[in-house]
């Protein structure tokens, strides 16, 4: 069975320009220290599009210069996001093996004993107690 080809110049161009577009939202959104693993979501999204749009111009014989442009981009917003999301991943489990956050625990237990919260409710009072002295007395 022989499939038919026909000619459209327009096909899988929007989901071509769509996926572009995401894939460079998701290199630059990549760059972003800590928050670039977020830059995934569109880097896989433009690429899945980038690729449903390759196979469409390349059924219709259109131009598929967007398409390869977007699933570049997605790829490279992806890859730089999984580097950084294994950073974190690293270093999470540095500092949980650390024990750092055990003394940061603990230190926040001792703050808690030290009634803080009752010290600062008793210099509040002063100052309004002497705000209100002055205000009578002019």
């Amino acid at each position: 069975m022989e499939q038919t080809s026909t000619s459209n110049p327009k096909a899988g161009k929007a989901l071509g320009i769509a996926g572009m577009i995401l894939g460079i939202v998701a290199v630059l959104f990549s760059f972003i220290p800590c928050l670039g693993v977020y830059a995934l979501i569109p880097g896989i999204v433009g690429l899945i599009l980038s690729i449903v749009s390759f196979v469409q111009a390349n059924k219709a014989g259109a131009a598929k210069g967007m398409a390869i442009a977007g699933i570049v981009c997605s790829v490279i917003g992806c890859a730089i996001a999984g580097y950084q999301w294994k950073q974190l991943n690293d270093f999470s489990d540095a500092v949980q093996s650390s024990g750092a956050l055990d003394s940061l625990n603990k230190a926040m237990e001792q703050l808690k004993d030290l009634n803080i919260s009752d010290s600062l409710n008793n210099a509040i009072q002063q100052l309004q107690n002497a705000t209100d002295s002055v205000t009578t007395s002019h």
